[in-house]
């Protein structure tokens, strides 16, 4: 628990060297959210492995189709989303600035310094910008240092020096923007559930903001992005002012957590459960409807957004509509416009959900509802269809009332955008979206401490599914339905895994038993290092380990084969990832011809010739793909580590079919190719890259139940340590001696073949 309280040296040093009292609130904010993991991790993940990931897909893509003008549009704007999600971070920070400290009961301390209400306005302003921004900033520089390195020649075109200053100082503003505004609502709500509750109004509006700017980066429009620049910085200076005008402590402190009824009605006493009729999982859905619609902010601003967004939505495209050359490109964003501002009110649902139990306890309720005649399992549904069920009909009668508008105003633009099987399709999308959002956040609530903990996971579901909905919009732009199908379908797994977690990890007396606990960096490194030292099947509790030191004699002999036994299931699905690739990539050559493959294939029988320098850019090229896929691992539940082999086998099932449409015999013939191009190193490579799959898809399941003695924690540390180790003495020595293979011996084997 975080205290409001300044070391000894601190004063002293003060003394000595006077500071400004704001920077003094700031400095110390800053040393908190450095030391709280549960921050630094989440922040650091977005700030260095995502931007390489975006930028192998940026290069894969450009590569590929080797268009220009492609890489115009394409790196600005992934410049602009590598920066927008970790300043989305901020979010996090500033909604819990006053609010949290209510909590934490350091509040009254805090605003007794001898500050002025604008002097502690801003430095909390402060210190919620500086961590995120400095994460933004990290992420697109990280992004522009891979693109110099490995694809200069596609960075010289794409940074123009203005349009880059341009981007930079687009994302500062943006989270400029996030923070004022988060500030605001902290200042004036009385608890952190009320701030995140309200957080959707300035995070999903931003998210529309970037869609927008992508569209005009499509299109060339950079004069409506400095125009839409300028508008923000406005927006800036008036929340800022907005903020140090409206702050008072007085007002803060004398402001009480009421909760008002509605247009004067008395309040009514609660109801017990045992008033209410129906079947179990029924009754405590009833229950936690009731309580939804009791708190009049959330009824309040749901329906303010029912009408506003799309609204807003409709006034944007009257906006833009006469400043585009063919106002009918605007209508493959329609289907997508809609499918956000539906996704408004669900994310107000994982705000419900996320402290679905863990709300109960501090409300001193769980007790009572876990008293009730239930089982688990009913207890968990009954929670999961309360929360998901007023969102989700709020977020489908605004998507739809959104296409309503546009069918009215814009009937060409939805006859064109809008065909009957994308208008159920974006309906299937938001329901899919929903149900793994509110799946996840319940699950999430299980193991939560606080509420305050539960809003930090919170950033941890919202700003991934965010980021899916905006990798989206190019699919829709470009009209590619079946990826959105398929996307649909990653969802859903996503959301039955999480289903399967909640089911598997509830128990009522757990929940009871709890103990909130602060994390110590040297407990996990000691039980880190004693699962790497020593192999145990996963679930046995630490006191059982002998303490034995590494060996790896050892590993080789005995915990190798029990890993390889225990990883039968992984090794099941990236089996089924790369089967599946192969059957994905055979069915595309049928339809999909890319010409930069034809070329290669023209060339097929002048391969390359032997070189170290070879050997060393595929050794590195392997050695990233497979650190950064297990290192994303649990933020993706799995999913990155299951691409990897889809995509690899993916490519080969396409080259095969593409040679089997030129004719399949000769230099065209598909065994040829396998067996000059693939065989010699893909012997090795391949069976590892399927490997460290299933380590990655271990670290991605071990989020979602605990087998055994294990508590979520132990488990994930568990998979880490074996991932580490197998990596260690496993996957980098047969990398590399792949990557010798392919670099000296199969350009070899490829000019004996041809």
């Amino acid at each position: 628990m975080k205290r409001f309280s300044f070391p000894q040296s601190a004063t002293v040093t003060m003394r000595t060297h006077p500071l400004p009292a704001w920077w003094v609130i700031t400095r110390r904010e800053l040393r908190d959210n450095l030391t709280d993991w549960r921050q630094v991790i989440p922040l650091a993940l977005l700030s260095m492995a995502l931007p390489a990931l975006v930028a192998a897909a940026a290069l894969t893509l450009i590569r590929f189709t080797e268009q220009v003008e492609l890489a115009i549009q394409i790196i600005p704007f992934a410049i602009l989303l590598v920066g927008f999600l970790p300043a989305g971070f901020s979010l996090v920070l500033a909604l819990e600035s006053f609010a949290g400290e209510r909590e934490r009961n350091t509040l009254e301390t805090l605003l007794a310094l001898p500050l002025s209400d604008r002097e502690l306005y801003l430095a909390k302003l402060a210190a919620a910008l500086a961590l995120p921004l400095l994460g933004a900033l990290l992420s697109q520089l990280v992004f522009g240092l891979i693109l110099h390195v490995f694809a200069p020649d596609v960075a010289l075109i794409a940074f123009q020096p203005l349009r880059l200053l341009l981007l930079l100082a687009l994302v500062v503003t943006m989270a400029l923007v996030m923070v004022s505004g988060a500030v605001i609502i902290s200042s004036h709500v009385t608890t952190v559930r009320a701030a995140s509750l309200l957080s959707s109004l300035i995070l999903v509006p931003l998210a529309l903001v970037v869609q927008l700017i992508a569209f005009l980066i499509v299109n060339d429009r950079w004069d409506l992005v400095v125009a839409m620049w300028v508008g923000l910085s406005a927006l800036v200076v008036l929340l800022v002012q907005i903020g140090m005008r409206s702050f008072s402590r007085e007002e803060l402190l004398a402001r009480e957590q009421i909760r008002r009824p509605w247009f004067g009605q008395r309040a009514r006493p609660r109801r017990q459960i045992a008033w209410f009729s129906g079947g179990p999982i029924w009754i405590i859905a009833r229950r936690e409807l009731i309580e939804i619609t009791r708190d009049w902010r959330s009824v309040g601003l749901l329906s303010f957004l029912t009408i506003l967004m799309p609204t807003g939505l409709t006034a944007a495209i009257y906006a833009i509509y006469p400043q585009l050359d063919d106002p009918l490109a605007l209508a493959p964003l329609v289907p997508f416009g809609g499918v956000l501002a539906g996704f408004v009110p669900i994310s107000f649902a994982l705000v419900a959900a996320l402290e679905s139990f863990v709300g109960e306890r501090e409300r001193n309720t769980l007790e009572s509802l876990c008293a009730v005649p239930v089982t688990d399992h009913q207890l968990f549904f009954g929670k999961l269809v309360g929360t998901l069920l007023i969102p989700l009909v709020t977020a489908l009668f605004t998507q739809y009332f959104f296409y309503a508008l546009v069918a009215i105003y814009f009937p060409a633009l939805y006859a064109y955008g809008m065909p009957p099987e994308v208008v159920v399709m974006v309906g299937l999308l938001t329901v899919v979206v929903a149900v793994a959002l509110v799946t996840g956040a319940v699950s999430l609530s299980i193991h939560a401490g606080s509420v305050r903990e539960a809003s930090l996971l919170a950033s941890g579901i919202l700003l991934p599914t965010t980021a899916i909905l905006q990798i989206q919009a190019p699919y829709f732009i470009a009209q590619r339905f079946d990826v959105i199908w398929l996307a649909m379908l990653a969802i859903l797994v996503v959301a039955t895994a999480f289903l399967r977690s909640g089911l598997q990890t509830f128990q009522r007396a757990a929940i009871f038993s709890r103990n909130r606990e602060e994390m110590s960096l040297r407990r996990v490194w000691a039980a880190f290092r004693q699962f790497f030292n020593e192999y145990h099947p996963a679930g046995t509790p630490l006191y059982a380990y002998a303490g034995l030191s590494f060996s790896p004699w050892r590993f080789y002999r005995a915990e190798l084969p029990a890993l390889l036994r225990e990883l039968r299931l992984p090794l099941a699905v990236g089996l089924l990832a790369a089967v599946g690739g192969m059957g994905f990539g055979f069915w595309q050559a049928r339809t999909l011809v890319l010409p930069p493959v034809e070329r290669m294939l023209d060339a097929i029988a002048f391969g390359p010739a032997p070189s170290l320098w070879l050997a060393l850019f595929v050794f590195l090229n392997n050695l990233r793909v497979s650190i950064l896929s297990n290192l994303l691992a649990p933020v993706s539940l799995g999913v990155f580590p299951f691409l990897v082999p889809a995509t690899v086998f993916t490519q080969i099932g396409y080259v095969c079919g593409r040679l089997i449409e030129r004719g399949g015999v000769g230099f065209d013939s598909p065994l040829t190719f396998l067996m000059a191009y693939l065989l010699p190193h893909g012997i090795i490579e391949l069976p590892i890259f399927l490997f460290n799959a299933a380590l990655g898809l271990r670290m991605g399941a071990a989020l979602l139940t605990a087998p055994g003695e294990f508590t979520l924690g132990e488990n994930l540390l568990w998979a880490a340590a074996q991932a580490a180790k197998v990596w260690l003495l496993v996957i980098a020595p047969l990398v590399l001696a792949a990557a010798l293979i392919e670099g000296l011996v199969t350009p070899l084997v490829i000019r004996w073949a041809y």
